[in-house]
Parts: C-alpha cells; sequence; structure tokens
C-alpha cells in the first residue's frame, strides 16, 4: 500500500475513503495481516461488551442497595437522624459512583445541611460538583454555595453561585444571580452588588425576585 496523504489532504472525505478502500483491499490479499486486524478487532468488540455488562451489573447492584437502604431508613424515627446520616456514610463506600451513589451522596448532603452542619456538607457537595452531572450538579452547586455563605466563606459561596450562573441553568439562574449580588454585598462590592440587582430587574421584570432584588438594591 503506497499511497500516503498529507494532514490537509486527510481532511477530504473522498481521499480519506479512498485510503481505507486501499487498505482494506490490502488486508485481503495479505491473510496473515489481516487475521491480526480482525483478531484486535474482536478482542476491543469484547472488551467494550464485557465492561458494559460489569457496568450495568454494578449498577443495578447499587441501585439494589440504595433502595433497601431508604427502607431502613423510613423505619427510623425523626429523632434517629444521626443514624440515619450514619447509615448512608457507611454504604457510600460500596456505592461508589454509581448513579445510585450520586443520589446518596446527594441526600447525605441535604440532611448535613438541614442539619446545619455546614462543614460536612460542603465536602459532600464538592465531590457532587465534581462527580454529578445535570441536574444533580446544579443543585450540589447550589448547596455548595449556601452552605459555604452559611459558614462565613462568602469568597466559596460566591464562587459557587457564579458556576450555577455558568453552567446556564434554566431552573436556577435567578438564584444564583440574586446569590451573586448577596455575596459581593457581603463583600462590601456595592457596585458589582448593585450590577447584578440590576440584572435581576432587568431579566425578570414584575416577578416577586424582581422585588427583591429591587429592594435589595435600594439598601446598598
Amino acid at each position: 500500500m503506497k499511497t500516503k496523504l498529507s494532514a490537509k489532504q486527510m481532511k477530504s472525505p473522498d481521499k480519506l475513503l479512498k485510503v481505507m478502500l486501499e487498505f482494506f483491499g490490502y488486508l485481503r490479499h495479505n491473510v496473515k495481516l489481516y487475521l491480526v486486524f480482525a483478531g484486535i478487532i474482536v478482542l476491543i468488540t469484547a472488551t467494550v461488551v464485557s465492561i458494559n455488562h460489569f457496568t450495568e451489573k454494578r449498577e443495578n447492584n447499587a441501585r439494589k442497595t440504595l433502595y433497601e437502604l431508604g427502607h431502613k431508613i423510613q423505619k427510623l424515627n425523626p429523632e434517629q437522624k444521626e443514624t440515619a446520616m450514619d447509615m448512608i456514610e457507611k454504604e457510600l463506600p460500596i456505592l461508589g459512583n454509581t448513579k445510585a451513589g450520586i443520589e446518596a451522596r446527594y441526600m447525605l448532603a441535604e440532611m448535613y445541611y438541614n442539619n446545619k452542619n455546614w462543614t460536612k456538607a460542603i465536602s459532600h457537595y464538592e465531590l457532587l460538583t465534581n462527580k454529578a452531572k445535570g441536574l444533580i450538579q446544579e443543585l450540589a452547586y447550589l448547596g455548595l454555595a449556601y452552605s459555604a455563605e452559611n459558614n462565613g466563606d462568602v469568597k466559596k459561596a460566591l464562587d459557587s453561585f457564579t458556576k450555577v450562573k455558568e453552567l446556564n441553568s434554566p431552573v436556577y439562574a435567578d438564584v444564583a444571580m440574586m446569590g451573586t449580588a448577596r455575596c459581593y454585598q457581603k463583600l462590601g462590592d456595592k457596585v458589582k452588588a448593585g450590577a447584578m440587582y440590576e440584572s435581576v430587574i432587568i431579566a425578570y421584570p414584575d416577578t416577586d425576585v424582581a422585588r427583591l432584588a429591587s429592594v435589595a438594591k435600594a439598601s446598598l
């Protein structure tokens, strides 16, 4: 096979297809190389199938574990919330980074938040911001922002509210903007706080959040 293409020529679909056809034609005339190539393809396919099967089985086992854990927690009294949190903590290493594991970690972070244990809430929310996707990731950033703000770390709260804005969340955009403005206000940056409150008023006219922003801006 003598055909060689430059990087520029490789961008041409027709020329690339020609090279591929020549390559497969070459393989057909070289039985030994063809068998090696076919063996590699079979090995890769088998590996992918095996990984997918293992992942599916692990996800199913984790989902079953979380389901059973939920039933045990439901039987506890409201006063036993510390016990419930300990039970979830114990199962997290087993659940790992499965979907069920991420859901369990978010549940635990929320429980710590409601129990005003800001340090542990922050720890779990931070892990979720790196491992979760979609809605849970957005909620994790919000939980991290509020936990940090309540814990006195306004800079971390500001960074987290800003991240929610960057995710372009259609659900929590107004909350993130108000949180960002509030953090700027707490940090003493009245100019940025006022500008962000004004952005809320413009983006959400004639709404409760716009009225709250208007009152907050007037208090600067």
